[in-house]
């Protein structure tokens, strides 16, 4: 929606970067290549990741399936709590013109080529403002989507994800309709009606887009579907509206024949490490505290209990949501967000890559025989793994830029190539089958088929008396893990 100011910027026609199909935002970049002999002053090359390298049976490229996520590489502006926008780009100039955003969207298209990457992420409302009706905002929409359909006939790229923002809520229509925030009591779990058809209306656009772009998946993040009281809150009504918007869309993908999948993201949280349980909450990015989807569990919990849990998979952060979503057999998609603090600097050589590259291998390997979950599985595919990295405030030049994502894919890749050393060498295997072969056999076996009775368990303590559990040596399989991952 534009604002006095925003309108005020549209006239500025005149000082606009002109742009043609010729126009080069980055100049002076070609593809990135793969170099691993490069020397320490060329960072701007592979040095790990190679799309068409076979590693473990699949290409790179087949097992990442990497994605750059429109927002964080093209609409961040550098702006934080405490200070003003600090990046100048030339797509920016009158950011919220519809010319901007189609300066916006080849810019990135140019990113994507020069990068190698062959998936984008992106919500609906990243690519255009709002009108001033839902009519305008899609009139809006459509006039750049048509520009993003002949890139992708273009280079062949798409979306891995197409998702429709139901939480971006502030709307300045002038005095007269002043800061309407009509999802600031979230979407589908508005108490007003109106508002929970308006999102599901904007949310069948969306989708339409999604089939005709050929996205993958299609994503529904609901950072506002909670509570901030629950003295002024419903809590079993707008949980099951809730769920009753997830079965309408998922009647919709049926109806109209979507082949890709349907990803939640739950959230607000993100894990500040992979081996700690803190938290670090959002709370300059999300004012709903109640979330009716905090985390993988309670989300597979919301859509089991409503008969859903066939229709949806978790996109997610490495980490723990990551292995429970796996294990569970409904990962979707994994999203790797950085941070300014972060920038990729804590958890580069930690080990995490490693453990979500190893999940990979895993899963791809798991036969009908040793998961109760084979029929969900499957690998990450459809899905990926999509990079949403924004670059600090100081770090203004476009070099930084794809500085971010080739570091990114060399982490991706470098941890892949561990996760098949450690497999392959069978370490880590041997120890688990090892330390679980207690319930190969005996009273083990029967607790494990659901055969054991408490009565039963009663009766073995008595004959075999105390229990004298083995040391995990914890620390010295993190000895070797570090080993593997330095080495």
């Amino acid at each position: 929606m534009y604002t006095q100011h925003q309108k005020r910027q549209k006239t500025y026609g005149g000082r606009q970067t002109p742009v043609t199909d010729s126009y080069e935002f980055f100049p002076g970049v070609t593809r990135v290549e793969y170099r691993p002999g490069a020397s320490a002053e060329d960072s701007l090359c592979f040095r790990h990741y190679n799309p068409s390298e076979r590693v473990h049976g699949r290409t790179m490229e087949e097992w990442f399936r990497p994605a750059v996520s429109y927002w964080h590489a093209f609409s961040y502006q550098g702006l934080d709590r405490y200070g003003m926008p600090a990046f100048i780009r030339p797509w920016d100039e009158a950011p919220n013109s519809l010319e901007a955003c189609k300066r916006r969207v080849r810019a990135a298209f140019e990113f994507f080529s020069k990068l190698g990457v062959r998936y984008w992420t992106v919500f609906d409302r990243d690519l255009t403002p709002e009108g001033y009706t839902l009519e305008e905002s899609f009139q809006q929409l459509d006039e750049v989507i048509d520009l993003v359909q002949e890139l992708q006939q273009r280079t062949g790229i798409k979306p891995l994800w197409f998702g429709c923002n139901l939480f971006s809520h502030p709307r300045s229509y002038g005095e007269s309709h002043a800061h309407q925030r009509w999802y600031a009591n979230g979407a589908a779990t508005n108490p007003d009606a109106h508002v929970a058809a308006y999102a599901a209306a904007q949310c069948k656009k969306a989708f339409d887009i999604a089939m005709k772009l050929g996205a993958e998946n299609f994503l529904l993040w609901g950072a506002r579907e909670g509570y901030h009281n629950p003295m002024v809150a419903d809590l079993p009504r707008e949980m099951r509206n809730y769920a009753k918007f997830l079965k309408i869309v998922a009647d919709y993908k049926d109806k109209h024949g979507f082949r890709g999948n349907l990803l939640i993201r739950p959230g607000p949280h993100r894990e500040s490490r992979f081996y700690n349980s803190e938290h670090r909450y959002e709370s300059e990015d999300c004012d709903t505290f109640g979330r009716y989807d905090y985390d993988a569990m309670s989300t597979l919990c919301l859509l089991k209990h409503h008969g859903l849990e066939r229709q949806f998979k978790l996109h997610v952060y490495p980490g723990r949501d990551h292995l429970f979503a796996s294990a569970m057999g409904y990962l979707g998609c994994i999203e790797y967000e950085s941070y300014h603090e972060e920038y990729f600097g804590d958890f580069r050589y930690n080990g995490e890559t490693t453990v979500m590259m190893k999940n990979f291998i895993d899963q791809a390997s798991v036969s009908s025989t040793d998961s109760e979950y084979d029929e969900f599985q499957g690998g990450i595919q459809p899905g990926g793994v999509s990079l949403a990295l924004r670059p600090r405030r100081e770090s203004h030049d476009f070099r930084d830029l794809f500085l971010m994502y080739v570091q990114s894919l060399d982490t991706l890749a470098k941890g892949l190539k561990t996760a098949v050393r450690l497999t392959s060498e069978g370490h880590f295997s041997r120890h688990l089958q090892q330390r679980y072969s207690g319930y190969q056999s005996g009273i083990g076996a029967r607790l494990a088929s659901g055969e054991a009775s408490l009565e039963e368990c009663d009766e073995f303590v008595k004959r075999h008396g105390e229990p004298n559990p083995p040391s995990a040596r914890l620390e010295h399989w993190n000895s070797v893990f570090r080993y593997y991952n330095e080495h």
